[in-house]
């Protein structure tokens, strides 16, 4: 009855929170896309805070303080919503420009507890202990100043696309790839010479499989009974829990949602099979996930990533065999698409055809790839609420497309508001744009197209590069203004197929992500042998594995 007590005051702490900000903002005659963008949000994302359906941050009340000017009012909110969350009163004392760890710290109610309790039932640590430990670590986040934790961001981001991958080439090097019928994707565009971390075999590119079609099947296999994952003591359980104080003590967005985990696959032109189960998204992202991170931190401070070096990576992918036996470990994924809209020409001058392509600069707040450059949509591969219904990959790329781009918030699964509809894909859900599409899907208008597979040795990722192709260039003259990017993004950037120059430069931007840069290079060679009617002028691209 207490927890329940206590739950009732935060909720309704959260709920005045919401509604605080929402009368200023209506005050201040602003639209939650105008606020977003004074704020440097998304505008999902405010829309979510101010719904109730994600509770405020520190970050996120200091910026809303000064682009309202609500003169305290709104940070008084946040402190009354802070001291339900760890069950100690507010002060008035406190200033706006600097937040003391109030008493009682230990009482702190974490969001992140759903998360706590997988640690506890995949450890030898009990729910208690694990709670502690994740309160310690937040703790400790929270007593260093703000310019130490800028300035270790800044460190991690100074890490390449081009380090990370060079770093796996040598970790991977003995036994050889080559050995296992694989290689490292390497790429030259423009005559540069370009370094992933892509796994693949001569038969996973080129493939030009139709999504939607009959020439793509995937079975939803039953769970593996007694197979869960386990968190030994020492360095696989420290990194797990350090994960949960800083996702924490952040905006990073955390739902433990199911995900579609990769069993078995064959790929070859024009036909994908493969068989998945399924699996928490704590699974992965207390587990796997970590080695990006682990990764990373060796290389901005120079600890080196040869074996020994990287503990997390010896237990879950100590080498190629392992990548490559997606049946015996955790392996999940899904498309990554790079979106061309054709349209007759650009609004400045250029008369030829072209297509417009989108590529996006992730978030700070998702979890997979902060910050790197990627296409848009990229999405887990991951039911909504019928496994089996939504287990072809086609099912996430669409669904992705619409709540990445075209504003279907109830799609993102970040709040329970997420689940309650029944049937999201109904035709009188989707959005006018999405609608138009799915109307032409068996014309020419419209196309879905997964052009290869790949495992993404940063993580042990599965990832499908994917093209989705409109054809009418009616779409993007009719629904252009309509397309924005969520919260996922920090920005998207426009670029057309006919400007070589920019997307050879773009090709050679260390910002991005090796899964991106992949499906990008594949999509554009896909693209190309699309044309039809002149609508590309692309960079010579050379691949190899």
């Amino acid at each position: 009855m207490q927890q329940q007590d206590t739950a009732n005051v935060v909720a309704e702490a959260a709920r005045q929170y919401a509604d605080e900000l929402g009368r200023w903002r209506r005050q201040r005659s602003l639209s939650k896309q105008k606020l977003a963008i004074l704020m440097t949000y998304d505008r999902s994302y405010v829309s979510h805070v101010e719904s109730g359906s994600l509770p405020p941050t520190e970050d996120f009340t200091r910026r809303a303080e000064a682009v309202l000017e609500t003169t305290g009012a709104l940070w008084e909110r946040w402190e009354a919503y802070e001291a339900a969350r760890i069950g100690s009163a507010p002060t008035s004392s406190r200033s706006v420009d600097r937040l003391e760890p109030p008493a009682g710290e230990r009482q702190r109610d974490l969001k992140v507890s759903p998360f706590v309790a997988w640690v506890a039932d995949h450890s030898g640590l009990s729910f208690q202990e694990a709670y502690g430990a994740v309160v310690e670590g937040v703790e400790r986040l929270t007593a260093r100043g703000h310019v130490d934790r800028y300035a270790e961001a800044h460190r991690r981001a100074q890490v390449t696309r081009e380090q990370l991958a060079r770093a796996l080439v040598a970790y991977y090097q003995d036994p050889s790839p080559d050995e296992h019928g694989a290689a490292f994707y390497q790429a030259r565009v423009g005559g540069v010479p370009l370094a992933l971390s892509i796994l693949v075999r001569p038969d996973w590119l080129g493939t030009a499989i139709r999504l939607g079609t009959d020439q793509e099947r995937f079975q939803l296999a039953a769970p593996d009974v007694g197979a869960t994952v386990c968190l030994p003591e020492g360095p696989a359980l420290e990194a797990a829990l350090r994960r949960l104080a800083v996702a924490e003590t952040s905006a990073t967005v955390m739902v433990d949602n199911p995900l579609y985990r990769l069993k078995g696959v064959a790929v070859s032109p024009r036909r994908l099979e493969a068989t998945v189960t399924l699996t928490d998204f704590a699974d992965y992202a207390l587990t796997m996930d970590l080695l990006e991170t682990e990764l990373v931190d060796a290389l901005a401070w120079d600890r080196g990533s040869s074996r020994g070096a990287l503990p997390l990576r010896e237990a879950y992918l100590p080498t190629v065999a392992s990548a490559l036996a997606v049946n015996e470990r955790l392996c999940v994924g899904g498309p990554v698409a790079l979106l061309a809209a054709a349209r007759p020409g650009t609004r400045h001058g250029q008369r030829e055809p072209d297509y417009v392509l989108l590529v996006q600069e992730r978030s700070a707040r998702v979890l997979n790839v902060a910050g790197r450059l990627a296409v848009v949509p990229k999405a887990f591969h991951e039911p909504t609420n019928e496994a089996a219904g939504e287990v072809h990959l086609s099912a996430s790329l669409e669904r992705e497309l619409e709540e990445e781009l075209l504003g279907r918030e109830d799609l993102e699964q970040v709040s329970e508001r997420s689940f309650r509809r029944v049937d999201p894909f109904a035709a009188d859900q989707l959005s006018e744009p999405m609608r138009w599409l799915v109307e032409r899907r068996q014309t020419g208008a419209y196309r879905v197209e997964c052009v290869g597979f790949g495992i993404n040795m940063v993580s042990g990722n599965y990832e499908f590069p994917c093209l989705i192709v409109i054809d009418d260039d009616e779409w993007w003259e009719r629904y252009s203004g309509q397309i924005e990017a969520n919260w996922e993004m920090a920005r998207v950037r426009r670029y057309s197929s006919r400007d070589t120059a920019s997307l050879q430069a773009l090709a050679a931007d260390p910002r991005w992500s090796n899964e991106g840069l992949f499906a990008f290079l594949e999509t554009l060679r896909r693209l190309a042998e699309l044309d039809t009617v002149s609508r590309v002028a692309l960079p010579e691209i050379e691949v190899g594995a």
